[in-house]
């Protein structure tokens, strides 16, 4: 069986994903679709293909009328007809499969170098560190607030077994500095909230390593509703998501290792403690 390619597993997975998150049988969306009940099973487990009217018409009323959403599921129908990739390279899609393996895949290793990973940012890091420091706009700050601010709400939400790994580098923790002290409790709190959640574990490299850029690696482990391993990565001109086997087991090989290297966050905190305050 030919696995599929991460933009061919995604269209299938959103559309599963806005019908369970609606409450609504497959009968019921088959009623109001007018399909039978085994057309709507069969484009969920991606057998098969909906139109891209189907597509709208789907999320209209299942999925809150979102039309990113729509836009992105109808690209993947359209590049799959005509056998194209053609989204690998839209930053903003890569940045939509980052927040899906982030709900299905079963093992998730995280490294951040340089800051503090999003779903575990607090408002004040956001706006008063991230935003003057990237000049962004209000708007553009608050499109990425609410960005990191669902994929936190999956994550909590997450009910089925798995594993997050992340590693934070330490200089990201001087970024605190940069806040009074009252935000800066807060942020080291929240860390440590993540920390202690059931799947979750966080460290801090504070020692030689081998890791280099920031990247996100996601395996399916055993995940009925994960698509093929992949690595999602970003540079200053583009975000990619890597799903090569060879170009996966690259970033793979080095994390055991250093993740060794790494201190366990509680206990490098109480470590650090009047630095950090």
């Amino acid at each position: 069986m030919v696995k599929p390619t991460l933009s061919k597993w995604y269209g299938p997975r959103d559309l599963a994903d806005c019908i369970i998150d609606s409450e609504k049988s497959d009968a019921e969306v088959a009623q109001a679709l007018d399909y039978s009940t085994q057309t709507i099973s069969n484009w969920k487990k991606g057998k098969g293909q909906p139109s891209v009217g189907d597509v709208r018409e789907i999320i209209t009323l299942f999925g809150g009328a979102d039309e990113e959403r729509i836009l992105y599921v109808q690209k993947v129908v359209r590049t799959k007809k005509a056998d194209q990739a053609g989204l690998e390279f839209d930053p903003r899609f890569n940045a939509i499969l980052l927040q899906k393996g982030e709900r299905h895949y079963n093992y998730i290793f995280t490294w951040e170098p340089d800051t503090i990973p999003g779903p575990f940012q607090t408002d004040a890091f956001h706006y008063k560190v991230l935003q003057p420091l990237e000049e962004t706009s209000d708007e553009v700050a608050e499109f990425g607030h609410e960005f990191k601010q669902r994929r936190a709400r999956m994550l909590e939400l997450r009910g089925t077994p798995f594993q997050s790994q992340t590693v934070i580098g330490e200089s990201a923790l001087l970024w605190l500095r940069e806040l009074e002290a009252g935000d800066r409790r807060e942020q080291l709190e929240l860390l440590r909230e993540w920390n202690a959640r059931p799947n979750f574990e966080l460290r801090i490299m504070a020692k030689p390593h081998t890791l280099r850029g920031h990247f996100v690696l996601f395996l399916p482990e055993g995940s009925p509703t994960a698509g093929p391993g992949f690595v999602f990565t970003e540079i200053r001109d583009r975000t990619t998501c890597i799903e090569e086997p060879e170009r996966v087991k690259l970033y793979t090989e080095p994390i055991e290792p250093n993740w060794h290297r790494a201190t366990p966050l509680e206990e490098y905190l109480d470590a650090e403690r009047e630095r950090l305050a």
